[in-house]
């Protein structure tokens, strides 16, 4: 799991197009300023807000979207 800085953020830093997708994502849905902001694997990305509640969005190779996930799932599924 890895870090992003503010800088990385704004600068839409990350390693895969999933990740920037969901990067994406959030960036639009969500005040992402307010979060730590984690790159997990090739698809999901972890947040974790200032009460250290935390969740996982996930990009879906099938739906061509991102779905929300509060615990960390492991789904071949969407690696296909």
């Amino acid at each position: 799991m890895k870090l992003l800085t503010q800088e990385s953020i704004i600068k839409n830093q990350v390693d895969t197009i999933e990740q920037f997708k969901v990067l994406a994502y959030l960036k639009k849905q969500l005040s992402i300023d307010d979060f730590t902001v984690y790159l997990v694997d090739r698809f999901t990305i972890k947040v974790i807000d200032k009460n250290k509640e935390q969740g996982y969005f996930k990009y879906n190779i099938k739906t061509k979207s991102v779905d929300f996930y509060e615990k960390n799932i492991k789904n071949k599924e969407m690696e296909r």
